[in-house]
């Protein structure tokens, strides 16, 4: 079990999260975290490993989440640019992100024509984590945090159940295990707990009140 309450959880996701929609969707998948902990809680003890798998997939999905949301602030803010982030440091990765960004092409309603437009890259959860450790974005780059990330995330992808890249063990109910349980639960705490320290928003009364009422489950 997650050691943080839903109000704990909250408390730090208010803190940073930087896209409130974004935000709703983090803490709803934290709802359902808390559901899936409450039917395994309520489960028979020959059955309770059955959950681990929708729970990890879960937990890690939310990571990828929070990573996203910051990706984007990075690119989109000014005045609520982390502070923790010096000015060469903001503009080698602002260079990155919109280096990276794609085209798309959407219909423009007014003149019924295609309208192109560059978005934000949809990085997969592979490219975000080495984004982060490049940039040192949770620490230095030899800080094991990218090391149980990387494992983590070969973790989530088992959610194919065909297993093209063989991770782990071959039987499914031996991969999703108490132990790595453990671990991702942990990750997950430490990941959030650094978020709501390095990368805080400046508080804005009234909209960050109504959205933190809200969001807590």
């Amino acid at each position: 079990m997650i050691q943080l309450d839903q109000k704990q959880i909250a408390e730090k996701l208010a803190k940073f999260v930087w896209n409130f929609k974004v935000g709703d969707n983090i803490a709803h998948n934290f709802k359902t975290l808390y559901f899936l902990y409450k039917k395994k809680e309520e489960s028979s003890d020959d059955q309770k490993y059955l959950l681990n798998k929708p729970i990890i997939i879960t937990m890690v999905s939310i990571i990828e989440g929070i990573f996203y949301d910051l990706v984007c602030r990075l690119d989109m803010s000014t005045n609520h640019f982390p502070e923790s982030i010096d000015q060469d440091k903001r503009e080698k990765i602002k260079r990155k992100i919109e280096r990276e960004k794609e085209w798309f092409t959407r219909k423009d309603f007014l003149t019924d024509k295609d309208e192109k437009y560059k978005r934000i890259k949809n990085y997969k959860i592979s490219e975000l984590i080495k984004m982060f450790s490049e940039c040192e974005l949770l620490g230095d780059k030899e800080h094991l945090i990218y090391k149980h990330l990387e494992e983590a995330s070969y973790l989530r992808n088992r959610i194919h159940i065909f297993n093209w890249f063989g991770n782990f063990e071959i039987d499914e109910d031996k991969v999703f295990n108490e132990s790595r349980l453990g671990k991702i639960e942990s990750l997950l705490v430490e990941i959030l707990s650094i978020m709501e320290v390095r990368y805080k928003r400046p508080f804005q009364s009234g909209q960050d009140d109504v959205w933190y009422s809200k969001m807590i489950f």
